[in-house]
């Protein structure tokens, strides 16, 4: 009689183990990701936004007090202000990008 106790106790506890692994730890692990990613924006980044657009950022404004972080976004000689949440994610860091430019220099030289 008492293990029936322990089974009907034990059933909940796993089924809110298993949900726990299966759906909220992922979804923790992503804000997670999304939360370093949008820490270490820098000026010269090359990032994808919400809305599909494929911007340099040219700015970052972080607020003195509690709100959002503002980014300026240049989409090809146009700046648009965003919210530092609608970037999705970064492409090119603004150090690669500045090496891959050198790289294509290189060999631009090297063929002329």
């Amino acid at each position: 009689m008492d293990s029936l106790w322990v089974i009907a106790l034990a059933y909940p506890l796993i089924i809110a183990v298993l949900f726990y692994f299966a759906f909220l730890r992922p979804v923790q692990q992503e804000q997670k990701k999304q939360r370093q990613q949008l820490q270490s924006l820098r000026v010269g980044d090359e990032v994808l936004t919400q809305s599909g657009f494929i911007a340099v950022i040219k700015d970052v404004r972080i607020p003195e007090e509690a709100g959002p972080t503002v980014v300026i976004l240049d989409l090809g000689g146009i700046e648009v202000r965003a919210v530092a949440s609608a970037i999705v994610q970064r492409l090119h860091p603004a150090e690669e990008k500045a090496g891959e430019a050198a790289k294509q220099g290189q060999t631009l030289e090297a063929r002329g």
